[in-house]
C-alpha cells in the first residue's frame, strides 16, 4: 500500500479523518518523485548500475529468459495476493479491522487517483527498496525496513507492517532470483491498485 497514504494518516491535522484527494495526489508527488530520483542516484553512485537490474542474480540464464520469469512470477504473486485479500477480510478479524481503517483514508479517492497512486508507489518503492537498497543491505534487512515504513497511528496497523515485511521478502526474492525488477514492479502496482479499489468499493 502507499507510503503517501501512511504519511497522510500520520500528519492529518485538519480534524477530519478523510484526507483531501488533492492533498493525497500532491503528497504522492512530493514523496515518490524524490524517492525515484534517490533510488536511481544511489544505484548509480554505489555500483555504477541501473536500479532496475542486479549484476549477479541467482539465476544465470540469458536476460530475456530472466525478464520473462520476473514478469511471470510478479504476475503470479500479484494475482495470488489480490485473490486472497477478500478472503482474509471475510474470514479474519485483523484483516477486517485493517480494511476498515484504510477505507477511511482511501474512500474519498477516485478510480483515477487510486491508479495514479498505485503506479507511483509501486514504481518508486520498488526502485528504492529492491533496486537500490537491497543490493547494499541485503534481502532481510531491506524487507524489515520496507515493513517499518508501512506503519500507522493505531495498533491495528501492525498487521499492515507485518504484511509489508512478508511482501518485501517475496518481491525481493523475485529480484534476487532474476536480477530483473520489472516483475516486482508489476506485482506491487497491481496489488496496490486492485486492493485499494476493493477497499473503496467495500
Amino acid at each position: 500500500m502507499s507510503v503517501a497514504l501512511r504519511l497522510d494518516a500520520h500528519f492529518d491535522t485538519s480534524g477530519s479523518t478523510l484526507p483531501s484527494p488533492t492533498r493525497i495526489t500532491t503528497l504522492a508527488l512530493v514523496v515518490y518523485g524524490p524517492l525515484t530520483v534517490g533510488a536511481l542516484a544511489w544505484a548509480w553512485l554505489r555500483g555504477g548500475r541501473f536500479a532496475w537490474t542486479l549484476e549477479v542474480p541467482w539465476l544465470r540464464s540469458p536476460y530475456p529468459e530472466r525478464f520473462a520469469l520476473s514478469i511471470a512470477l510478479g504476475l503470479a504473486l500479484g494475482l495470488a495476493v489480490v485473490a486472497m485479500t477478500p478472503l482474509l477480510v471475510e474470514r479474519t478479524k485483523w484483516a477486517r479491522m485493517l480494511h476498515n481503517e484504510l477505507a477511511e483514508i482511501i474512500s474519498p479517492l477516485s478510480s483515477a487517483e487510486i491508479t495514479w497512486l498505485a503506479l507511483a508507489s509501486g514504481f518508486a518503492e520498488e526502485l528504492f527498496f529492491r533496486g537500490a537498497m537491497q543490493p547494499v543491505l541485503g534481502l532481510v534487512v531491506t524487507s524489515v525496513i520496507f515493513g517499518a515504513v508501512h506503519v500507522g497511528p493505531k495498533r491495528v496497523f501492525l498487521a499492515w507492517t507485518t504484511w509489508a515485511i512478508v511482501m518485501g521478502l517475496l518481491l525481493g526474492l523475485i529480484f534476487e532470483l532474476t536480477g530483473v525488477l520489472w516483475g516486482p514492479v508489476l506485482a506491487h502496482v497491481w496489488i496496490n491498485q486492485r486492493n485499494m479499489a476493493f477497499i473503496r468499493r467495500h
